[in-house]
This record gives structure tokens, sequence and C-alpha cells, in this order.
């Protein structure tokens, strides 16, 4: 999935688009950071209920302090996220949500579902399974960016409902998990702002559900 330019009919929705589709880009290999992340972090957070637009702001700083000398982060990113040997905080859903963890198991198969059910087609070259936190992050910024293109009610369904039986049972879990890690002040504070996410998801879709 790409970023798209947003022609809105619901700015709430493309506001949280946003959100998803920059915190998916931090938690990228740092190699693959593009120079426009610092601004991408600063400014979708800055619509959101405090804390969150300080904590872009202070993301962004990060990044930009870190753009021009990768490697000391790129080696933490690979040693929480990939191993060789360990990893410190599992990326993938059925770690949190399956007692025998497996990749490419029910869990995966659940995400992969959701996604087909939208439309979305899987990749010629899958980089990992369907259940990575990137890969449900950039499915939430899908969602919220159809539902803020169209207006239509099913949208804003398939967020409930995703995050309701599948991305809200595990994403706090996981940023958890990151801040136990204390890895790197860029990793601690990107697991605040996304514990801070999952907060304001939670709230927000809890009253969408009830009406």
């Amino acid at each position: 999935m790409t970023e798209q330019p947003l022609s809105v009919l619901d700015s709430v929705a493309a506001a949280r688009a946003n959100v998803y589709y920059a915190l998916a880009r931090a938690l990228d290999p740092p190699k693959n950071w593009r120079a426009g992340l610092p601004q991408l972090l600063a400014e979708a957070l800055a619509t959101m209920p405090a804390p969150l637009p300080e904590l872009g702001e202070r993301l962004a700083s990060h990044v930009t302090a870190l753009l021009d000398d990768r490697e000391q982060v790129a080696v933490v990113h690979a040693k929480l996220f990939l191993g060789p040997f360990e990893i410190l905080v599992a990326p993938w859903a059925c770690f949190y949500l399956e007692d025998e963890p497996q990749l490419m198991g029910p869990t995966s198969q659940y995400a992969a579902q959701a996604y087909a059910d939208a439309g979305l087609a899987p990749g010629k070259q899958p980089q990992d399974t369907p259940d990575h936190v990137t890969h449900e992050m950039e499915f939430m910024y899908y969602l919220a960016f159809s539902l803020a293109t169209t207006g239509a009610a099913e949208w804003e369904e398939r967020q409930v409902r995703f995050w309701r039986e599948h991305l809200g049972l595990w994403l706090p879990r996981f940023a958890d998990a990151l801040t136990h890690a204390a890895e790197h002040p860029f990793y601690n504070l990107l697991a605040e702002t996304i514990g801070n996410v999952c907060a304001l998801e939670a709230d927000e879709l809890l009253k969408i559900a009830r009406t």
C-alpha cells in the first residue's frame, strides 16, 4: 500500500488514516526511512488529541537526528524485530493471539481474509506474513482512507470489526512489549505513541459501535 492524496468527505477518518500510515513507516527498517518521514509523523499526529501532537514532534526530531547515521538504530531495529537468535518484540499478531504461535496459521489467515474481503489482493512478492504489524497498520490506513474518500458506512463497519476482533486485541500488547524492551529512545517513544493511539482508537471505535 502506498500513501495517497486524500480528497476527503470525512476529515476525521482522513486524520486517522494518516496516523496509521505514519506509524507503519516509523516501524519500517531504518534503511527504508524516507527523508519526509519526520514531517509525516509530525503532521499526522498534530491533528490528534493530546499528548499525540507533542509525541509526534518528538518522534520527528528523533528521526531527523537519525536519518544521516542510521547504523545504530538499524541494529536496534533488527534486535527488536528480526533476530536472528532472539526476537525481543514479535511483530506478528499470532505471537499475541495464539497459545502456540504459528506463522501463516489461523491468525495470519484471519488477517489475509480481512484484506481480501476489503478488496485487497495479495502482493506478488510479499515481504512478510499478513499479520505483521506494519501490514495491519497499513490495512487500517486503507480502511480509514476508503471511509474518508467515499463516506460509505461499510468502511467504518470494517474498521470496527477488525479492531474489535483482531488488532485491538494485540496492538496494545505489542506497544507494552516494545516499552519493556527499552532498547532505544526512539522506539521507547514510538511505543508510547502507539499505546496512546490504541487507547484513542478503542474509545472512538467503541462510540461508533454503540451508534
